[in-house]
Protein backbone atom coordinates (compact mmCIF):
# COMPACT_ATOMS: atom_id res chain seq x y z
CA UNK A 1 0.00 0.00 0.00
CA UNK A 2 1.08 3.18 -0.57
CA UNK A 3 1.85 5.61 2.50
CA UNK A 4 -0.38 7.89 4.10
CA UNK A 5 1.97 10.34 3.85
CA UNK A 6 2.87 10.34 0.34
CA UNK A 7 -1.37 10.64 -0.37
CA UNK A 8 -1.14 13.32 2.17
CA UNK A 9 1.42 14.80 0.05
CA UNK A 10 -0.60 15.03 -2.88
CA UNK A 11 -3.50 15.97 -1.05
CA UNK A 12 -2.72 19.13 1.27
CA UNK A 13 1.24 19.64 -0.29
CA UNK A 14 3.94 21.41 1.58
CA UNK A 15 4.26 25.16 2.91
CA UNK A 16 5.79 27.50 4.27
CA UNK A 17 7.58 31.06 4.20
CA UNK A 18 7.69 34.51 2.60
CA UNK A 19 5.25 37.48 2.11
CA UNK A 20 6.02 38.57 -1.24
CA UNK A 21 3.92 38.70 -4.05
CA UNK A 22 3.93 40.05 -7.52
CA UNK A 23 0.69 40.77 -9.53
CA UNK A 24 0.86 42.42 -12.67
CA UNK A 25 -2.13 44.24 -13.59
CA UNK A 26 -3.36 47.99 -14.12
CA UNK A 27 -5.56 49.24 -11.27
CA UNK A 28 -7.26 52.64 -10.70
CA UNK A 29 -5.83 54.59 -8.47
CA UNK A 30 -6.70 54.84 -4.76
CA UNK A 31 -8.84 56.25 -2.56
CA UNK A 32 -7.02 58.64 0.49
CA UNK A 33 -8.51 57.80 3.34
CA UNK A 34 -7.76 58.42 7.34
CA UNK A 35 -9.51 56.93 10.13
CA UNK A 36 -10.54 58.60 13.33
CA UNK A 37 -11.91 57.67 16.38
CA UNK A 38 -14.39 59.53 18.26
CA UNK A 39 -14.54 57.36 21.38
CA UNK A 40 -12.27 59.09 23.58
CA UNK A 41 -10.03 57.60 26.07
CA UNK A 42 -7.79 55.93 23.66
CA UNK A 43 -8.47 52.66 25.22
CA UNK A 44 -7.05 49.51 23.67
CA UNK A 45 -9.97 48.02 22.52
CA UNK A 46 -10.73 51.36 20.83
CA UNK A 47 -7.41 51.17 19.42
CA UNK A 48 -7.69 47.69 18.24
CA UNK A 49 -10.65 48.78 16.35
CA UNK A 50 -9.20 51.33 15.00
CA UNK A 51 -6.55 48.74 13.43
CA UNK A 52 -9.29 46.41 12.37
CA UNK A 53 -10.75 49.05 10.01
CA UNK A 54 -7.27 50.19 8.69
CA UNK A 55 -6.85 46.20 7.92
CA UNK A 56 -9.97 46.11 6.01
CA UNK A 57 -9.50 49.17 4.38
CA UNK A 58 -6.02 48.34 2.72
CA UNK A 59 -7.25 44.83 2.26
CA UNK A 60 -10.56 45.89 -0.23
CA UNK A 61 -7.58 47.06 -2.60
CA UNK A 62 -9.23 50.35 -3.48
CA UNK A 63 -8.16 52.86 -0.63
CA UNK A 64 -5.18 54.32 0.47
CA UNK A 65 -5.13 54.41 4.20
CA UNK A 66 -3.16 57.84 5.58
CA UNK A 67 -2.22 58.75 8.59
CA UNK A 68 -3.99 62.01 10.17
CA UNK A 69 -2.84 65.24 8.69
CA UNK A 70 -1.03 67.53 11.53
CA UNK A 71 -3.17 69.78 13.37
CA UNK A 72 -6.37 67.32 12.62
CA UNK A 73 -8.81 65.85 15.14
CA UNK A 74 -12.18 63.66 15.66
CA UNK A 75 -13.65 67.09 16.47
CA UNK A 76 -12.89 69.50 13.82
CA UNK A 77 -15.34 69.81 11.45
CA UNK A 78 -15.40 67.48 8.29
CA UNK A 79 -15.04 70.93 5.92
CA UNK A 80 -12.29 71.71 7.73
CA UNK A 81 -9.04 73.26 5.18
CA UNK A 82 -6.67 70.78 7.04
CA UNK A 83 -8.53 67.95 4.82
CA UNK A 84 -9.15 69.70 2.30
CA UNK A 85 -5.17 70.69 1.73
CA UNK A 86 -3.95 66.86 2.88
CA UNK A 87 -5.32 65.71 -0.93
CA UNK A 88 -8.18 63.30 1.21
CA UNK A 89 -10.95 61.79 -0.62
CA UNK A 90 -12.57 60.46 2.61
CA UNK A 91 -12.68 60.95 6.08
CA UNK A 92 -13.73 57.70 8.31
CA UNK A 93 -15.11 58.51 12.01
CA UNK A 94 -16.43 55.77 14.46
CA UNK A 95 -17.27 55.98 17.80
CA UNK A 96 -17.58 52.70 20.56
CA UNK A 97 -19.62 52.32 23.63
CA UNK A 98 -20.15 49.28 25.40
CA UNK A 99 -23.92 48.22 26.60
CA UNK A 100 -24.48 45.29 29.15
CA UNK A 101 -22.11 42.52 26.85
CA UNK A 102 -22.44 44.01 23.93
CA UNK A 103 -20.15 46.80 22.04
CA UNK A 104 -21.59 49.10 19.58
CA UNK A 105 -19.90 51.31 16.97
CA UNK A 106 -21.37 54.26 15.32
CA UNK A 107 -19.39 55.56 11.93
CA UNK A 108 -19.71 58.42 9.45
CA UNK A 109 -17.81 58.81 6.23
CA UNK A 110 -17.57 61.89 5.01
CA UNK A 111 -16.57 62.95 0.88
CA UNK A 112 -14.04 65.89 1.32
CA UNK A 113 -14.35 66.56 -2.47
CA UNK A 114 -18.21 66.77 -2.34
CA UNK A 115 -18.01 68.33 1.00
CA UNK A 116 -20.76 65.94 2.11
CA UNK A 117 -21.90 62.75 4.06
CA UNK A 118 -21.25 59.60 1.76
CA UNK A 119 -22.22 56.73 4.86
CA UNK A 120 -23.56 57.19 8.05
CA UNK A 121 -24.93 53.73 10.62
CA UNK A 122 -28.60 53.89 11.03
CA UNK A 123 -28.27 51.85 14.02
CA UNK A 124 -25.39 50.52 15.22
CA UNK A 125 -23.40 47.48 14.73
CA UNK A 126 -23.05 45.20 17.54
CA UNK A 127 -21.43 42.04 18.63
CA UNK A 128 -20.38 40.55 22.16
CA UNK A 129 -17.82 41.59 23.97
CA UNK A 130 -15.60 38.95 24.10
CA UNK A 131 -13.14 36.90 22.34
CA UNK A 132 -11.88 39.64 19.80
CA UNK A 133 -15.02 39.98 18.26
CA UNK A 134 -14.45 43.40 17.49
CA UNK A 135 -13.00 42.56 14.38
CA UNK A 136 -16.86 41.60 12.77
CA UNK A 137 -17.51 45.45 13.24
CA UNK A 138 -14.60 46.59 11.21
CA UNK A 139 -15.69 43.80 8.69
CA UNK A 140 -19.59 45.02 8.55
CA UNK A 141 -18.47 48.72 8.09
CA UNK A 142 -16.18 48.54 5.23
CA UNK A 143 -18.56 45.78 3.80
CA UNK A 144 -21.41 48.34 3.81
CA UNK A 145 -19.43 51.20 2.80
CA UNK A 146 -17.97 49.51 -0.42
CA UNK A 147 -21.77 48.31 -1.23
CA UNK A 148 -23.13 52.40 -0.64
CA UNK A 149 -19.67 53.31 -2.94
CA UNK A 150 -20.69 51.09 -5.93
CA UNK A 151 -17.94 48.70 -5.46
CA UNK A 152 -19.44 46.02 -3.42
CA UNK A 153 -18.06 42.74 -2.98
CA UNK A 154 -16.90 42.00 0.15
CA UNK A 155 -19.24 39.98 1.71
CA UNK A 156 -16.56 37.72 2.05
CA UNK A 157 -14.63 39.75 4.55
CA UNK A 158 -17.59 39.00 7.02
CA UNK A 159 -17.52 34.94 6.30
CA UNK A 160 -15.76 32.40 8.98
CA UNK A 161 -12.53 30.10 8.12
CA UNK A 162 -12.49 27.15 8.88
CA UNK A 163 -9.03 25.59 9.70
CA UNK A 164 -7.04 22.69 11.50
CA UNK A 165 -4.02 23.63 13.61
CA UNK A 166 -0.89 21.70 14.53
CA UNK A 167 -0.98 21.48 18.17
CA UNK A 168 1.37 18.58 18.67
CA UNK A 169 2.30 15.22 16.86
CA UNK A 170 -0.28 13.63 15.72
CA UNK A 171 -2.27 16.37 17.61
CA UNK A 172 -4.52 18.95 15.85
CA UNK A 173 -7.75 20.83 16.55
CA UNK A 174 -10.52 23.01 14.27
CA UNK A 175 -11.04 26.22 15.42
CA UNK A 176 -13.49 29.35 13.57
CA UNK A 177 -11.77 32.48 12.67
CA UNK A 178 -12.42 36.02 10.68
CA UNK A 179 -9.98 36.28 7.53
CA UNK A 180 -7.49 38.16 10.03
CA UNK A 181 -7.24 35.66 12.57
CA UNK A 182 -7.74 37.92 15.14
CA UNK A 183 -10.96 36.53 16.15
CA UNK A 184 -10.21 32.50 16.64
CA UNK A 185 -12.46 30.00 18.75
CA UNK A 186 -11.93 26.33 18.79
CA UNK A 187 -15.06 24.25 18.34
CA UNK A 188 -13.28 20.30 17.48
CA UNK A 189 -10.15 18.82 20.02
CA UNK A 190 -8.92 15.82 20.91
CA UNK A 191 -7.11 13.78 18.38
CA UNK A 192 -6.33 13.95 14.90
CA UNK A 193 -8.85 16.08 13.05
CA UNK A 194 -7.77 17.46 9.87
CA UNK A 195 -9.71 18.52 6.33
CA UNK A 196 -12.51 21.15 7.52
CA UNK A 197 -14.79 21.83 4.66
CA UNK A 198 -18.07 23.63 5.17
CA UNK A 199 -21.53 22.15 4.27
CA UNK A 200 -23.50 24.86 3.37
CA UNK A 201 -22.83 28.40 1.41
CA UNK A 202 -24.34 29.97 4.98
CA UNK A 203 -21.83 28.32 7.22
CA UNK A 204 -23.81 26.38 9.40
CA UNK A 205 -22.51 23.07 9.30
CA UNK A 206 -19.42 21.45 8.32
CA UNK A 207 -17.46 18.27 7.75
CA UNK A 208 -14.22 16.74 9.04
CA UNK A 209 -12.26 13.97 9.24
CA UNK A 210 -11.22 12.33 12.52
CA UNK A 211 -8.63 9.47 12.41
CA UNK A 212 -9.87 6.84 14.88
CA UNK A 213 -9.96 2.93 14.03
CA UNK A 214 -10.50 4.34 10.63
CA UNK A 215 -10.57 7.77 8.70
CA UNK A 216 -14.13 8.80 9.81
CA UNK A 217 -16.31 11.31 7.91
CA UNK A 218 -18.28 13.78 10.54
CA UNK A 219 -20.66 16.16 9.86
CA UNK A 220 -21.32 18.94 12.88
CA UNK A 221 -23.85 21.64 13.62
CA UNK A 222 -21.85 24.96 14.47
CA UNK A 223 -24.56 26.23 16.56
CA UNK A 224 -25.50 23.23 19.00
CA UNK A 225 -22.49 21.22 18.50
CA UNK A 226 -24.39 18.05 16.96
CA UNK A 227 -22.36 15.24 15.40
CA UNK A 228 -23.51 12.93 13.26
CA UNK A 229 -21.13 10.30 11.48
CA UNK A 230 -21.23 10.06 7.47
CA UNK A 231 -19.19 7.20 6.82
CA UNK A 232 -15.64 5.32 7.14
CA UNK A 233 -12.87 4.52 5.59
CA UNK A 234 -9.47 2.73 5.42
CA UNK A 235 -6.59 4.52 4.34
CA UNK A 236 -7.94 7.74 4.23
CA UNK A 237 -10.92 9.85 3.97
CA UNK A 238 -11.20 13.52 2.70
CA UNK A 239 -14.26 15.20 1.93
CA UNK A 240 -12.68 17.63 -0.54
CA UNK A 241 -15.86 19.58 -1.99
CA UNK A 242 -19.65 20.01 -1.66
CA UNK A 243 -21.95 21.08 -4.34
CA UNK A 244 -23.35 23.98 -4.83
CA UNK A 245 -27.08 22.33 -3.28
CA UNK A 246 -25.28 20.99 -0.48
CA UNK A 247 -26.46 17.19 -1.68
CA UNK A 248 -23.54 15.79 -3.35
CA UNK A 249 -19.69 15.26 -1.82
CA UNK A 250 -16.49 14.79 -3.37
CA UNK A 251 -14.05 12.68 -1.41
CA UNK A 252 -11.14 10.82 -1.59
CA UNK A 253 -11.21 7.62 -0.04
CA UNK A 254 -8.73 4.88 0.04
CA UNK A 255 -10.99 1.64 -0.08
CA UNK A 256 -8.92 -0.68 -1.64
CA UNK A 257 -5.36 0.57 -0.37
CA UNK A 258 -5.61 2.57 -3.23
CA UNK A 259 -6.89 6.86 -3.45
CA UNK A 260 -9.49 7.59 -5.59
CA UNK A 261 -11.97 10.10 -5.87
CA UNK A 262 -15.49 9.48 -5.21
CA UNK A 263 -19.09 11.11 -5.47
CA UNK A 264 -21.49 10.60 -2.18
CA UNK A 265 -25.03 11.44 -2.17
CA UNK A 266 -26.48 12.51 1.53
CA UNK A 267 -29.55 12.35 1.02
CA UNK A 268 -29.46 8.66 -0.75
CA UNK A 269 -26.11 7.76 1.07
CA UNK A 270 -24.89 6.08 -2.48
CA UNK A 271 -21.14 5.84 -3.40
CA UNK A 272 -20.07 6.30 -6.70
CA UNK A 273 -16.61 5.46 -8.00
CA UNK A 274 -15.34 8.50 -10.16
CA UNK A 275 -11.88 7.28 -10.64
CA UNK A 276 -10.43 4.16 -10.71
CA UNK A 277 -6.68 4.10 -11.44
CA UNK A 278 -3.92 2.24 -9.61
CA UNK A 279 -2.11 5.30 -8.64
CA UNK A 280 -3.26 8.01 -6.48
CA UNK A 281 -5.91 10.78 -7.00
CA UNK A 282 -6.91 13.35 -4.74
CA UNK A 283 -8.38 16.46 -4.08
CA UNK A 284 -11.98 16.34 -6.16
CA UNK A 285 -13.49 19.69 -7.08
CA UNK A 286 -16.57 20.44 -9.12
CA UNK A 287 -16.75 22.92 -12.19
CA UNK A 288 -18.87 23.26 -14.56
CA UNK A 289 -22.24 24.21 -12.46
CA UNK A 290 -20.93 20.46 -10.49
CA UNK A 291 -21.18 18.72 -14.02
CA UNK A 292 -17.41 17.76 -13.77
CA UNK A 293 -14.58 18.21 -11.71
CA UNK A 294 -10.83 18.05 -12.00
CA UNK A 295 -8.36 16.22 -9.64
CA UNK A 296 -4.81 15.58 -8.54
CA UNK A 297 -3.24 12.36 -9.76
CA UNK A 298 -0.03 10.54 -10.43
CA UNK A 299 -0.85 9.06 -13.46
CA UNK A 300 1.93 10.95 -15.31
CA UNK A 301 4.59 9.60 -13.10
CA UNK A 302 4.47 13.27 -11.34
CA UNK A 303 1.95 14.78 -9.30
CA UNK A 304 -0.46 16.90 -12.02
CA UNK A 305 -4.01 18.11 -12.51
CA UNK A 306 -6.78 16.41 -14.47
CA UNK A 307 -10.25 17.18 -15.93
CA UNK A 308 -13.04 14.87 -16.13
CA UNK A 309 -16.86 14.52 -16.63
CA UNK A 310 -19.00 13.56 -13.60
CA UNK A 311 -20.98 11.32 -15.91
CA UNK A 312 -18.22 9.92 -17.94
CA UNK A 313 -15.34 9.99 -15.68
CA UNK A 314 -12.90 7.12 -17.33
CA UNK A 315 -12.29 9.94 -19.60
CA UNK A 316 -10.19 12.17 -17.77
CA UNK A 317 -7.47 14.29 -19.63
CA UNK A 318 -4.64 16.77 -18.46
CA UNK A 319 -6.18 20.18 -16.99
CA UNK A 320 -2.74 21.62 -16.52
CA UNK A 321 0.31 22.41 -18.89
CA UNK A 322 2.89 23.54 -16.77
CA UNK A 323 5.77 21.66 -15.08
CA UNK A 324 6.10 18.47 -13.38
CA UNK A 325 4.88 19.06 -9.97
CA UNK A 326 1.00 20.93 -9.42
CA UNK A 327 -0.58 19.06 -6.86
CA UNK A 328 -3.23 21.15 -5.60
CA UNK A 329 -6.01 22.99 -7.23
CA UNK A 330 -9.65 24.84 -6.08
CA UNK A 331 -12.39 25.99 -8.52
CA UNK A 332 -14.97 29.15 -8.98
CA UNK A 333 -17.12 29.32 -11.80
CA UNK A 334 -15.19 29.08 -14.41
CA UNK A 335 -11.92 29.98 -12.80
CA UNK A 336 -9.15 27.81 -10.99
CA UNK A 337 -6.17 27.75 -8.59
CA UNK A 338 -3.36 26.05 -8.55
CA UNK A 339 -0.40 25.11 -6.09
CA UNK A 340 2.54 24.78 -8.53
CA UNK A 341 6.32 23.34 -6.76
CA UNK A 342 9.02 25.51 -9.03
CA UNK A 343 11.60 24.29 -7.87
CA UNK A 344 13.41 20.79 -6.82
CA UNK A 345 16.10 21.36 -4.47
CA UNK A 346 17.11 18.79 -2.52
CA UNK A 347 18.94 20.89 0.02
CA UNK A 348 17.20 24.15 0.38
CA UNK A 349 13.22 24.62 1.06
CA UNK A 350 11.46 24.76 -2.00
CA UNK A 351 9.11 27.49 -3.52
CA UNK A 352 5.47 26.73 -3.92
CA UNK A 353 3.47 29.32 -6.37
CA UNK A 354 0.01 29.43 -6.94
CA UNK A 355 -1.53 30.37 -10.20
CA UNK A 356 -5.08 31.07 -12.55
CA UNK A 357 -5.92 29.85 -15.18
CA UNK A 358 -9.69 30.06 -17.14
CA UNK A 359 -11.59 26.99 -17.97
CA UNK A 360 -12.94 28.79 -21.20
CA UNK A 361 -8.98 29.85 -22.62
CA UNK A 362 -5.60 29.13 -22.21
CA UNK A 363 -5.20 32.19 -19.83
CA UNK A 364 -2.88 31.77 -17.27
CA UNK A 365 -1.45 34.46 -14.36
CA UNK A 366 1.35 33.67 -11.97
CA UNK A 367 -0.38 35.18 -8.00
CA UNK A 368 2.76 34.50 -5.82
CA UNK A 369 6.69 34.70 -6.38
CA UNK A 370 7.99 33.34 -3.36
CA UNK A 371 7.89 31.09 -0.57
CA UNK A 372 5.52 28.02 -0.34
CA UNK A 373 1.55 29.39 -0.74
CA UNK A 374 -0.71 26.85 -0.09
CA UNK A 375 -4.73 25.74 0.23
CA UNK A 376 -6.05 28.60 -2.33
CA UNK A 377 -9.41 29.62 -1.25
CA UNK A 378 -12.36 31.62 -3.55
CA UNK A 379 -13.92 34.02 -2.64
CA UNK A 380 -17.76 33.23 -3.44
CA UNK A 381 -17.39 36.14 -5.90
CA UNK A 382 -14.69 35.02 -7.27
CA UNK A 383 -12.70 37.56 -7.31
CA UNK A 384 -10.57 37.13 -3.91
CA UNK A 385 -8.41 34.52 -3.40
CA UNK A 386 -7.34 33.46 0.76
CA UNK A 387 -4.37 31.25 1.09
CA UNK A 388 -2.01 29.85 3.72
CA UNK A 389 1.90 30.64 3.97
CA UNK A 390 4.16 29.45 6.84
CA UNK A 391 6.11 30.95 8.80
CA UNK A 392 8.00 28.27 10.59
CA UNK A 393 7.43 24.70 9.92
CA UNK A 394 5.11 22.76 12.13
CA UNK A 395 5.48 26.25 14.30
CA UNK A 396 3.41 29.07 12.73
CA UNK A 397 1.40 29.83 9.73
CA UNK A 398 -0.55 32.93 8.27
CA UNK A 399 -3.10 33.48 6.16
CA UNK A 400 -2.58 35.91 3.16
CA UNK A 401 -5.19 38.14 0.80
CA UNK A 402 -4.91 38.41 -3.02
CA UNK A 403 -7.38 40.49 -4.73
CA UNK A 404 -7.54 39.55 -8.25
CA UNK A 405 -8.87 43.07 -9.78
CA UNK A 406 -6.46 44.75 -7.37
CA UNK A 407 -2.89 45.06 -7.05
CA UNK A 408 -3.16 44.66 -3.20
CA UNK A 409 -2.05 41.21 -0.98
CA UNK A 410 -2.07 41.76 2.61
CA UNK A 411 -0.06 39.57 4.85
CA UNK A 412 -2.16 38.41 7.43
CA UNK A 413 -1.22 38.31 11.34
CA UNK A 414 0.26 34.65 12.05
CA UNK A 415 -1.26 31.38 13.95
CA UNK A 416 0.72 29.87 16.26
CA UNK A 417 1.39 26.12 15.05
CA UNK A 418 1.17 25.23 11.22
CA UNK A 419 -2.08 25.45 9.67
CA UNK A 420 -2.80 22.05 7.91
CA UNK A 421 -5.91 23.06 6.00
CA UNK A 422 -8.74 25.03 5.63
CA UNK A 423 -11.81 26.29 4.06
CA UNK A 424 -13.35 29.62 3.76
Amino acid sequence: MRSFLACLFLSIGLFAADATLTITKTVPTPFNIVVESKTGGASQLDKAVGNSIRVDLTTAGFFNVLKSPEGSSASLPFDSQIYQKAGLHYILRYELSIKDTQLRMQAQVYDVKAKKILFSTKDPYTVTNANNRHVFLAHHLIMDLADKMGVGGLDWMNRYVILARQTGKKETEILIADYTLQFRQRIVRGGFNVFPKWADSKQTTFYYTHYEKKPTLYKVELKTGIKTKILESEGMLVCSDVSKDGRKLLLTMADNDQPDIYEYDTITRKKTRLTNFRGIDVNGRYLENDSSFVFVTDRLGYPEIFYAKIANPENAEQFIFKGRNNNYITTCGDRAVFVSRDTASAFENNTFNLYLVSTKSNYMRQLTATGKNNFPRFSRTCDTILHTKEIRRNKEGALAVIRLDYNKAPFMPTLEGSIQSFDW
